[in-house]
């Protein structure tokens, strides 16, 4: 599948939010924040339909253990199961299939030369001139600009942050040191600290909504998969890593701000099943004066059932056994 109409859509967005600030960082944040809208549907989706398959957990469960032994029926009891509630257990990954593409071409714009998918004419065509000057010959104005990164002197239309968009942070230390690759290693420290905390906060919303808690080998994967893909960002381009960490960033509000509350609305009206550190406190039990006393404190009132003494369940109109005739009589 040819994905260039979408090299298209992402150059003809960051020449147009180029226009009006003369930035291109500011064009490339403003352009992961219109890619995150456009797919927040599609997450949105699969959110609501890993909901409803936490929901029936429990009776897939016990389908899973009553045909244990039996592999051939218990996926036709799952299938039956999952008609009859009219469950599709694959909707939660076909956002993914939609969603990959489109994160796939935004990592080739960047890596193969913005200047490849920019508009050339009228005013959409600022972004491009202010990279290639007026030639309009990209072949030519590719091969300039890969020696200009090479002696690290690139056109100031590239620069964001003391960076170059066009730049590796291994390649901004080859030229300049330390000193010079900062602002990219902190890009990637970036990259790694979001993507650590993205993955800490789907952990925590899979433990509120009754999911067990991670195994070893997941615990591991939130220690690994951060700092892997920070390894990965060292032979990108500042682009394409600024985009990563606006892209982390943006994960984090939508899944605190949007798709928890999918999960609270579940939890509130019984959908789902609270785990056991989120189960509400038992209600404190009333006394005689309305006060509040904790549940389950050991103590029971003299002359109440349970208190320890036999025969001491006296109604609250007759005295209690054993008391004097004499005080009896004195009540009557």
């Amino acid at each position: 599948m040819s994905l260039d109409p979408l090299y298209r859509v992402i150059g003809w967005l960051l020449a147009f939010f180029y226009i009006p600030f003369h930035n291109i960082g500011i064009a490339i944040i403003l352009l992961t924040i219109v890619i995150m809208l456009v797919q927040f549907p599609l997450t949105a989706k699969q959110a609501r339909s890993m909901i409803q398959m936490q929901r029936v957990q429990p009776e897939i469960k016990k389908i899973q253990q009553k045909y244990k032994d039996d592999k051939a029926k218990q996926n036709e009891e799952l299938l039956k199961f999952y008609q009859e509630n009219k469950i599709n257990p694959l909707a939660g990954c076909l956002p993914m299939i939609i969603t990959i593409p489109i994160g796939i071409a935004v990592f080739r714009t960047f890596a193969h030369g913005l200047q490849r998918h920019l508009p050339q004419t009228g005013k959409m065509g600022e972004l491009y001139h202010a990279i290639c000057g007026p030639s309009n010959d990209t072949h030519a104005c590719t091969a300039k600009l890969a020696k200009a990164s090479a002696a690290g002197h690139t056109p100031a239309a590239l620069h964001f942050l003391g960076m170059s968009v066009n730049q590796t942070a291994h390649g901004a230390q080859n030229l300049g040191g330390i000193g010079e690759a900062l602002p990219y290693y902190i890009l990637i420290a970036l990259v790694a600290a979001t993507g650590w905390y993205q993955v800490r906060q789907t952990q925590a919303r899979q433990l509120q909504s009754g999911n067990t808690p991670p195994n070893a080998q997941m615990a591991a994967m939130t220690k690994i998969f951060p700092v892997f893909f920070a390894f990965i960002c060292f032979g990108l381009n500042a682009g394409a890593t600024l985009y990563f960490v606006v892209s982390n960033a943006w994960r984090i509000g939508q899944q605190h701000l949007v798709i928890g509350k999918l999960y609270d609305q579940a939890l509130n009206t019984g959908q789902i099943k609270p785990s056991a550190d989120e189960s509400p406190p038992p209600e404190k039990s009333k006394d005689a004066n309305g006060k509040g006393t904790p549940p389950g404190n050991g103590k029971a009132k003299p002359g109440t059932k349970g208190s320890g003494a036999k025969g001491s369940t006296a109604k609250p109109d007759e005295p209690p056994t054993g008391t004097p005739t004499a005080t009896r009589r004195a009540k009557a």
